[in-house]
């Protein structure tokens, strides 16, 4: 990190960060070794992440017309914080005099431990530790240039994103105004030149600015540091007089300061404010311009000017302690717990949301989990897998904390949206319209692709697929009297080109809100399901719910249950456990599918009437359904319901509720030979204490609209 330009708020002096005038010879040897990191970085290769590269350069009134070297400049005035905040710093300087580690740019590791014992995984270059294996971390949470930016090739500049958004914009600047950059340095792991740079007995306060990428180098040979002392030759009473080399006119530093820049050439250990101050000697380089903000202010900066970066903040929870967390990024991060707020009633310990994930670059999954119990290592459960490019939804009943709200874990980077569909009640506080559950003989109630297709009016038999243009009735005259909600698993298939979502609710509710959240979402010509618990109102003059839809599809309902205050079971959550996962060893085989026709039979946790259990459906060889019951009713061969679908290539995760037979166990069976996993959530049964609140579904959290 170099020194000071302006004096520290104490008036005290910083040390010098940059070293005193050197020997003719030795700034030959630097001269050298500055040319063979220039040739390493700019052959770099172009494989780094990509940064988002400056579009659209926001104009300022910048004078370009003069291009004499500015020798002798003056040091505007220091940015406020206000205007920091807004982005437009063009006629002031950005200069915190605090570490780059206080201001949020991380903490690197230290080649030496403070006894002054070296660290391993340091190797020492000549110049700079770049590359060091104890380095690997930090640098992979540097980016580099994508692109060209003028003559600079692809990967040549290396920083931190926030910062290197203003290295691109600024170079991209001068460079189309005409200022020839022929060489530059970025990122480079050392200690400032005036200490050791191989930081030999000192501490982390001694590394440059260089080490966290937030400062660069250009034109080396013409803009050489140099201290400068009045002298007779010079003829100047003042160091801050004594002209300095350099090919840089004052529109490039204005345009530095655009960007949030600090100047080298304006001299450390507070500089010279203009060419009339007093000084006996001063330290200028004016080849160097670095960032002295924080990460957000960067990002203000950057956008104030024009370019696009992208910084995601949020609450996380760590261990059972909230912190603000960011990344250069648009969406949750791997490993991040966000706490989820719901708003839930009073008393409320669990709730029933949909999960939707989307924007992963990878197969991903989620689990939801207590906010104030620690948890940490490999998850043993999901509530929600998506596969590369898709997106997919799940219903999960999620544990609550005091506070009223769950956390959900990533096990990768991707966005993740939260809709809220109803909570669970211990049945002293649930009230007297709280609903138990109800099992109901699992019963096709709709398939538009036999010409069912039916309307809010409840006209039924209209053929064809359900489409946009109005709500989609689906009649349920088989919801026992006093249903609050209905258990049913939502299957579309035959969608149009393009994709979208589908949303399930009382067709009072849909009329009044129009489609405020989702149930589940399907790409071109699909297959999906997913469970719902939906609000029960009138289909005509059928109880029943509605659909409403983004893009033509067919769909096939399967009622399941209900919940009325009535009803035979309360719900008793368990700790979330993995009953089965055919990936790995199992009752039946190793690391085997299961079979086309095959029956797996699992036990329950003891009292069960019926079990809450995740079904996920991954590594199918064709497409195809699982059917889910008590063993003795299973009867497969009839296809009158489904409670997962999968096909090819994808991972497909549905909730369902399974009744179970005397003995403790349920069984499940698979059309197409395909892995599959378990997970149960809790159990339903006559001693169960917890009762059911339904609600028209909100949207309480979408990551894609978090993004700062």
């Amino acid at each position: 990190m170099s020194q000071s330009i302006l004096t520290p708020p104490n008036g005290g002096v910083r040390r010098p960060r940059r070293a005193t005038r050197f020997a003719p010879f030795v700034v030959l040897v630097g001269l050298v070794v500055y040319a063979v990191m220039m040739f390493a970085m700019l052959t770099a290769p172009a494989s780094a992440k990509a940064s988002a590269s400056p579009t659209g350069i926001r104009p300022a009134n910048i004078d370009t017309s003069d291009s004499t070297p500015w020798v002798t400049p003056s040091i505007p005035a220091k940015c406020t914080d206000a205007q920091i905040a807004s982005g437009d710093v063009v006629t002031c300087v950005v200069s915190k005099y605090s570490e780059p580690a206080e201001r949020g740019w991380g903490t690197p590791p230290f080649p030496y431990n403070a006894d002054g014992s070296a660290n391993s995984g340091w190797k020492w270059l000549g110049w700079s530790y770049t590359g060091s294996e104890a380095l690997r971390t930090w640098e992979q949470n540097l980016w580099k240039n994508a692109g060209k930016v003028g003559t600079i090739k692809s990967g040549a500049v290396q920083a931190p994103p926030g910062a290197l958004v203003l290295f691109e914009g600024f170079l991209a600047e001068i460079q189309s105004k005409g200022y020839k950059v022929r060489d530059v340095i970025g990122y480079n792991f050392r200690c400032t030149s005036n200490t050791r740079k191989d930081c030999t007995g000192l501490d982390a306060k001694s590394l440059s600015n260089h080490a966290w990428g937030l400062a660069i180098d250009i034109n080396v040979s013409a803009n050489p540091e140099i201290r400068y002392v009045p002298s007779a030759e010079n003829g100047a009473t003042t160091a801050c007089a004594v002209p300095m080399r350099t090919d840089m006119p004052k529109w490039v530093v204005d345009t530095a300061q655009k960007w949030g820049l600090l100047w080298g050439g304006y001299g450390w250990n507070g500089g010279c404010q203009t060419p009339s101050a007093q000084k006996s000697n001063i330290l200028r380089d004016p080849m160097h311009f670095e960032f002295r903000g924080t990460p957000d202010e960067a990002v203000a900066i950057a956008r104030f000017n024009g370019a696009t970066v992208t910084r995601y903040c949020s609450n996380q929870v760590e261990g059972t302690t909230t912190v603000r967390t960011c990344a250069w990024s648009d969406r949750p991060q791997a490993g991040w717990r966000t706490p989820i707020v719901l708003q839930a009633p009073a008393g409320a310990t669990a709730a029933l949301v949909n999960i939707t994930l989307t924007g992963a670059n990878t197969d991903a999954f989620v689990t939801a989990e207590r906010c104030d119990v620690p948890i940490s290592g490999e998850r043993a459960w999901s509530n929600g897998n998506v596969g590369k490019g898709g997106t997919v939804a799940n219903l999960a009943v999620v544990p609550l904390d005091s506070l009223g709200r769950f956390c959900l874990y990533n096990s990768h980077s991707m966005h993740v949206i939260i809709d809220a569909q109803g909570f669970f009640l211990p049945s002293a506080v649930a009230g007297p319209t709280s609903g138990r559950f109800t099992l109901v003989t699992p019963t096709r109630v709709l398939d538009t692709r036999k010409g069912d297709r039916c309307d809010a009016a409840g006209a039924c038999r209209l053929g064809g697929r359900a489409t946009t243009a109005s709500l989609n009735g689906v009649p349920v005259p088989q919801a026992p009297a006093g249903s609050t909600s209905l258990l049913a698993n939502v299957t579309v298939t035959d969608t149009a080109s393009g994709g979208g979502f589908l949303t399930a609710d009382s067709c009072e509710s849909l009329t009044a809100r129009g489609q405020t959240s989702s149930n589940l979402n399907f790409g071109s010509n699909d297959i999906v399901s997913n469970l719902a618990i939906v609000t029960v109102g009138n289909v005509g003059a059928t109880r029943g719910f509605c659909t409403a839809t983004s893009a033509e599809l067919h769909q096939i309902v399967d009622v399941q249950g209900a919940f009325l205050p009535a009803g035979q079971w309360g719900l008793t959550l368990t700790p979330q456990t993995r009953l089965v996962d055919t990936r790995k060893c199992y009752v039946d085989g190793c690391g085997v599918r299961r079979p086309v026709g095959g029956i797996l039979r699992l036990t329950a946790p003891a009292g069960a009437s019926a079990v809450l259990v995740n079904i996920t459906l991954t590594d199918s060889v064709a497409s195809g359904y699982v059917q889910a019951d008590k063993c003795s009713a299973l009867s497969p061969s009839t296809e009158t319901a489904s409670n997962a679908n999968v096909v090819p290539g994808r991972t497909a995760a549905n909730l369902a509720v399974v009744p179970v037979d005397a003995d403790g166990s349920f069984c499940l069976y698979t059309s197409a030979a395909t892995h599959m996993i378990v997970d149960v959530q809790g159990t339903f049964s006559p001693t169960g204490d917890l009762r059911f609140v339904s609600m028209s579904a909100e949207r309480r959290f979408d990551s894609r609209h978090n993004a700062g």
